[in-house]
Parts: C-alpha cells; structure tokens; sequence
C-alpha cells in the first residue's frame, strides 16, 4: 500500500471509513480545531459531526472546491480533511495549496484517497496521511470490507500504530489475502472501467435528458484542469443532473434498470447507480433543495448494453411525468 500511495508506511484497517475516522481519534484532542471539505462522505460527515463534537473538538466545514482555506486556519487547527473528488459530487479541491496553507499553522493533512488509489502521488502534493478503501478497486470484487492508512513519515505511522493496537483494531489474513490478489490486476481493471466510464460521459453530456455530467475527466467539466494536475487516470465513476427533477421519476428510472443495480459502493465489475440530494447534507455548498443527483459506476458489462439500459430508463422518466 505505501509503495502505491508513494508514503513511507501503511496500517491495514477493516473499513474504508475506519481508515478516516481512526486518525482523527488518535491525533485530535479536546480544544482542537478540525477543518473538512463540505463535500466528504456521508458517514465521516456523521463520525465529525457526533463523534468528535462529543468528545470536545470543534468541527468545520470549508467549501468543495476551495483554493485556499488560509482565512479558516487557526492555531489550533489540528487537522485538514479533504476529499477530491467528493463522493457523490465531484467537486475538487486545490490539495497543494492548502496542504501548504495547513503546515504553517502546524495542521496535518488528512484525504479520502479512496477515488484516486493508484492513479495519484498524494504525499508530492503536501499530503500527511492518505486514506483508502480496499473495499474498490483493490480487492475488485465487492465482497470485503477493508481500508488503510498511509502516511508520510515513521513517526506518525509509530502514533498511528500504537493507538490501533490499543483498540484492538486488525483485519483478518483472508481479507488481506484478498486485496493482495485483486492487486495484482488492479491497474488493468481501472483503466478498463475509466475508458468506459469516460466514453458514457460523453455520450451522457449530449443527451436530451440530461442537464450536467460531473466527471473531472471529463474534457468539459468544472474541475478538469485540477483533474490532470492531480491525477494520472480516472475511473468508472461519474454523477448526473438530469433535467427531471423530481423523485418519483427518478425512481422509477433506476428501479426498472437491468444491468444497472442499485447500490453505494463501487469497484467491482459490477455496473451500480444511486440517487442522493446534496443539499440535504451540506453546511456550506449551495445546491438546491429537492435536486437529486444520480450516481453511476460503469462496470465491465458490454458496454452497448449499459447504453441501452440507461436509454430505457430515460424513456422511463418521460413516461412518469
């Protein structure tokens, strides 16, 4: 893991999430100040909001795609969390410059690097300690839960370490097994999944039902240029904005796909989609209130077939109006 991170250690850890939130309990303490970008995951939302408020440590959202957060830093900030790209949403953040920004004041600087896990050198950019979920790509079948924390130096991985194995915190041999093979194959799969998901993008961002296409690598989205400084390659995820805007459409869109299944998670060969509303949890972003976004991740079906699948639901959509 650290070789692929580009970090000095790497603490295996039984979930995505476990890798983000373990951190922060081990480095944080009453009175300090943690920073996070507004668009982060849902439950590392939740863990900020009600775990680290509960136990005294003041918590803060700064915007999805800041360029700076300098006028958010204080002495006491303890941690800046970022995550580029935002989990359902794609924003990107300016992680250089506010990783600088960060070790003035003397912050670490923490990302969810589960979206760029092998495509990315986080610790070039000023990065602290890199988060990922194995559950994706690296084990590329969606039947583990497992995660890891890289970081740039031994003495964090030293404090890191000690307060895991107080927890009591491991993961079984099978599981790391498991990632270990899926390793191996990773780079194929994603790029595989990337040319896909890129291809439907552009097909998607010309379609009469749909209003915007949220894919940094994606040549026409908001976020492209941070995209190529960031990144060495994509992967099968991408959200859309689609012109009908109401629920019960929306649901019944996605309830009638086929190789599309429900789902949140991502990474295996499998093509997934999900609806959420943005503005239901963010603190500073500005979307509008009943405004769903739909989230897909294109898997390794025939790819004329996902197409279809899609066109279907969009007629769907017409049919529910």
């Amino acid at each position: 893991m650290a070789e692929i991170e580009g970090g000095v250690r790497s603490i295996a850890v039984p979930s995505g999430l476990a890798a983000v939130t373990h951190p922060l309990l081990a480095l944080c303490v009453t009175g300090d100040h943690v920073l996070i970008a507004d668009c982060a995951y849902g439950p590392t939302r939740s863990f900020a909001k009600e775990t680290l408020r509960k136990l005294g440590v003041e918590v803060e959202f700064f915007p999805s795609d800041a360029a700076s957060i300098k006028e958010r830093l204080r002495p006491g900030t303890r941690a800046v969390v970022l995550e580029s790209p935002g989990y359902y949403t794609m924003e990107m953040q300016e992680i250089g410059a506010i990783a600088a920004e960060a070790h003035a004041v003397g912050a670490l600087v923490l990302i969810d690097n589960s979206w760029g896990f092998g495509a990315s050198s986080m610790f070039a950019h000023g990065v602290d300690i890199c988060c990922t979920a194995l559950s994706k790509y690296a084990s590329g079948a969606g039947d583990l839960c497992m995660g890891s924390i890289t970081v740039a130096d031994e003495a964090l991985f030293r404090t890191l370490k000690t307060f895991l194995a107080n927890l009591g915190t491991g993961v079984s041999s099978d599981e790391a097994y498991l990632v270990m093979r899926g390793l191996s194959s990773m780079q194929v799969r994603v790029r595989e999944h990337a040319d896909r998901a890129l291809e439907l993008a552009r097909w998607l961002s010309v379609h009469p039902a749909v209003s915007r296409v949220l894919s940094p690598p994606l040549d026409t989205d908001r976020y492209h240029e941070r995209y190529t400084r960031f990144f060495r390659n994509g992967n099968g995820l991408l959200s859309v904005l689609l012109h009908e805007t109401g629920i019960e459409p929306l649901r019944a869109m996605i309830d009638g796909l086929e190789h599309f299944r429900i789902g949140a998670s991502w990474g295996s060969p499998h093509s997934l989609v999900s609806i959420t509303e943005p503005a239901a949890s963010r603190e500073i972003d500005q979307w509008e209130r009943g405004r769903y976004l739909v989230r897909l991740h294109v898997g390794l079906e025939p790819f004329e077939l996902l197409k279809e699948d899609l066109e279907r639901g969009f007629e769907r959509l017409t049919l529910k109006r």
